[in-house]
């Protein structure tokens, strides 16, 4: 065996010592630094050399080139067998395939499988080093290591966010000193923007499961997917002053999950609490981390027969290597991994204890989305959307069906919230949630999850008393409504004719266009193919109106690439294009067929939007994160990114249009001298997209920018509310139906117009000129879907949500909310991508 790394032989000392930190001093165990991530990589590896009961996966990599590992640790007996032994767990995950009488007697003598995930958040540093810890420990011969490898398959994720924790860590290098500093306030406690939090595209990877929009993601679930754990848990870190929570959860619970969870959530929290209480430790429980959100490390395999779990302990990017806390106890780093590591032993212990019924109970939880009375939904093969939602269902292994032959029945749509009689053509994509993985289905798909009433009414408590709430995250993830599809929902399991979908392949040859190439405003890979054109040249044009071409009308929005003013190579150039995006291309030979001739002046000349998109501190992460990886990944739209702090010496006349995402540090950081600026830009014609609290700079008092005005009382001092209008009444994120402006350039690609995501109370009064609205709130039952209190109904029907305004010869377009919210609302994300695209076309011929 290779020489081991100083560092994997320091833990490997660590983990055979028990932790003794309880007193508040740094004990002379405790690592000096965190490890970086090719140390824990190198960690493993030479766990995997020298030990027989551990093997090493690497099941991706980051956008940042990194690798993503796992191991999984069991006995030498479960390895050597590893894959019959892996079958077997798989199958009692397929009560479709196998009887519960078989999977009684693979519970028998089958390991059960505890995923133990670490550090999805980068900054919260401990997990991981636990997890080094633990599985040093997991592969000796210290005493009940043995029968835990006898009786489990343990999977240790040790990093799932190495670009954001590579980038905590390289900051908090440069930050202490020789010795760390357990004052609060010392420079090693404030971690810069944008934090180790995130990934490399400022995407919380906490919150993706469900929609997977990360390569980190997808990975993960392809890897999970080969185990099917009975038990999951997420180790996190929370604010110094807190002590350490495990289940029970808060509530409220997603209805589509196992009603048996709450009492396993027991029996694993019991024993921890019994744990933590010989230890002396304190600790919470069911106060919050709720399971609700689908998107979430514990929740995502909870709605997939796991028992899923959150561990958090008091640390995070403010703890560093040591913290003095609000009482005057010092909390260290071993502190905080040595809880974890006491968490996750009694969770592997407990698991064991109960292996046989955890393995049962995983073919039980999901054998009961069989029932003959689960829903099924009809998802529109025609809405632009539709494409994007049954592959991520695809992605979790959720069946997708079409069907074969037309069929008419009566179904519940769920943008409507109505009951009608319809025609379902062939092609029309099924979903049914009588199949093992109903639950996840149906909670991805279901128009608004189920809040107890109890829940509701201690909010409303809350609100009257002026007490904060406890709603944890959203409530609203329906993918028909993000992704504005089509789809109806009948309550009972089906007998249609259908076969199961798979993608199709890349379309075939691309036939030659003699005299030019269209592709249809109303394709789902149209924007992205606009970005591919952008950045090899090609001169490109998009029509206002509908064309015939082909005997096909394509619809507003559509692309015209002309040959007669591109380079000879085009046909290649346009194969190529369509091979990276997966557009259909039409070639046309004839510049007229009916309707509007190819060389009409209501089919713009695309000009190059030249696009700056404004990052950095006091810019919201998640939001930058979703339009970068927007611009960058999904749509390859050329685009420069610029620092805020450099916007008053960056040249400005290099850009048409400039991005400001939600943030709240634009006034500081840009100071009058960079409004001023900005304002002279927009005027000489410059494009300014604002995204919510980006947008409300653009109206502040100093800055007055945008004209939008508010529903009173919410950012205007001068005018207050009425007197019994005076409350918050937030939307805690929420979908509201909306009507659109169908002749702009900025619905461009909407069928119909999108149920909008909102969370906040900011409400926009809609300017006076009508046409300005392009997407409004409806003023008659706006709520689609999630929750929102009758206040908050009442104050956002009618609002505006899309605006523009002229200043000058430019234009400022306002986003009141997140057109692209976790980059799976897709269903507003076409207007932000025409505003990118377009604007500079369209506003300078205005």
């Amino acid at each position: 065996m290779d020489r081991l790394p100083k560092t994997v032989l320091f833990l490997l000392a660590v983990a055979a010592q028990p932790l003794h930190s309880e007193s508040g001093a740094p004990i002379a165990t405790a690592a000096s630094a965190f490890s970086r991530h090719h140390e824990v990589v190198e960690h493993f590896q030479a766990l995997d050399a020298a030990s027989p009961r551990l093997t090493l996966h690497q099941y991706g990599t980051t956008w940042e080139g990194r690798p993503l590992i796992y191991a999984a640790i069991t006995s030498e007996e479960n390895l050597g067998t590893i894959e019959p032994v892996r079958r077997r767990i798989m199958a009692v995950s397929q009560p479709d395939r196998t009887s519960r009488a078989e999977a009684s007697r693979i519970a028998q003598d089958t390991p059960v499988v505890v995923w133990l995930a670490f550090g999805i958040h980068g900054s919260e540093s401990s997990s991981t080093e636990a997890a080094m810890q633990l599985a040093s420990r997991l592969v000796s011969d210290e005493p009940g290591m043995a029968e835990i490898r006898r009786q489990c398959i343990v999977i240790i994720d040790p990093l799932q966010n190495p670009d954001g924790r590579e980038r905590y860590v390289q900051w908090y290098g440069q930050a202490r000193g020789i010795q760390p500093n357990a004052l609060p306030e010392a420079i090693e406690h404030f971690e810069p923007w944008p934090g180790g939090r995130y990934n490399h595209y400022l995407i919380d990877l906490n919150r993706d499961w469900a929609w997977a929009t990360q390569r980190e993601t997808a990975a993960r679930i392809a890897a999970y997917r080969e185990w099917n754990p009975q038990v999951f848990v997420d180790f996190h870190e929370m604010a110094p002053r807190q002590s350490y929570f495990f289940p029970p959860s808060a509530q409220p619970l997603n209805t589509n999950i196992s009603t048996d969870v709450p009492g396993w959530l027991d029996v694993f929290g019991k024993a921890n609490a019994e744990a933590f209480a010989e230890r002396g430790w304190s600790f919470f429980v069911g106060e919050t981390f709720d399971l609700f959100y689908p998107g979430y490390g514990d929740s995502w395999p909870s709605l997939r027969g796991a028992i899923g779990m959150t561990y958090e302990v008091a640390g995070g990017s403010r703890a560093g290597e040591v913290v003095r806390r609000e009482d005057g106890t010092i909390l260290t780093l071993s502190d905080r991994i040595e809880r974890h590591l006491a968490a996750a032993m009694t969770t592997l212990v407990t698991s064991s204890r109960h292996r046989r019924a955890l393995l049962l109970r995983t073919w039980d939880a999901l054998a009961a989305n069989l029932q003959a009375s689960a829903p099924t939904y009809l998802i529109s093969s025609e809405s632009p959307g539709a494409v994007h939602l049954v592959r991520a269902l695809s992605l979790h292994g959720i069946e997708v069906r079409t069907l074969t032959a037309a069929t008419r029945l009566r179904a519940r749509s769920l943008a409507a919230d109505r009951e009608e009689l319809g025609d379902f053509p062939v092609g029309t994509f099924v979903v049914s949630t009588r199949q093992p993985l109903g639950g996840l289905a149906n909670a991805l798909l279901e128009k608004s999850p189920s809040i107890p009433e109890t829940f509701v009414t201690e909010q409303r408590r809350r609100v009257d008393a002026d007490e904060e709430e406890d709603f944890y995250d959203v409530t609203t993830w329906s993918l028909p409504i993000a992704m504005n599809v089509d789809a109806w929902v009948v309550p009972s399991s089906q007998r249609l004719d259908t076969v199961s979908w798979s993608a199709a392949p890349r379309s075939g040859e691309l036939p030659q266009g003699r005299f030019a190439y269209l592709i249809d405003g109303l394709d789902s890979h149209i924007h992205r193919a606009a970005g591919l054109l952008l950045a090899r040249g090609v001169r490109f044009s998009v029509s206002e109106t509908s064309i015939l071409a082909r005997g096909r009308q394509l619809a507003r929005g559509s692309i015209v690439i002309l040959r007669s003013n591109n380079p000879v190579s085009l046909h290649q150039i346009i194969t190529e294009v369509l091979e990276e995006s997966d557009a259909r291309v039409i070639g046309v030979d004839a510049a007229w067929e009916g309707g509007t001739a190819l060389g009409s002046p209501r089919i713009r000349y695309v000009r190059d939007p030249r696009i700056a998109l404004i990052a950095g501190p006091g810019i919201h992460q998640g939001s930058l994160g979703s339009l970068w990886h927007a611009l960058d990944v999904e749509y390859s739209i050329p685009h420069t990114v610029i620092p805020l702090e450099r916007f008053a010496s960056v040249d400005l006349s290099q850009f048409r249009v400039i991005v400001l995402p939600d943030g709240d540090g634009y006034a500081s950081r840009l100071g009058a001298a960079g409004i001023e600026r900005l304002e002279g830009w927009i005027n000489a014609g410059g494009v300014a997209i604002a995204i919510k609290r980006g947008a409300a700079f653009l109206r502040e008092k100093d800055v007055a920018i945008s004209k939008v005005r508010v529903w009173p009382g919410l950012e205007d001092d001068e005018e207050p509310p009425p007197p019994d209008r005076h409350r918050d009444f937030r939307i805690p994120g929420a979908a509201f139906r909306t009507t659109m402006v169908s002749s702009s350039y900025l619905t461009f690609g909407l069928a119909t117009p999108p149920a909008v995501f909102l969370e906040g109370s900011t409400a926009l009064l809609p300017v006076s000129y009508r046409a300005d609205n392009v997407v409004r709130i409806a003023e008659s039952s706006p709520l689609a879907s999630g929750f929102a209190w009758p206040e908050s109904i009442e104050r956002i029907a009618g609002a505006a949500w899309l605006v523009t305004e002229s200043l000058g010869k430019g234009r400022v377009i306002t986003f009141a909310d997140h057109p692209y919210f976790r980059l799976f609302w897709r269903g507003t994300l076409p207007p932000f991508l025409n505003a990118v695209l377009y604007s500079p076309t369209f506003a300078a011929e205005e």
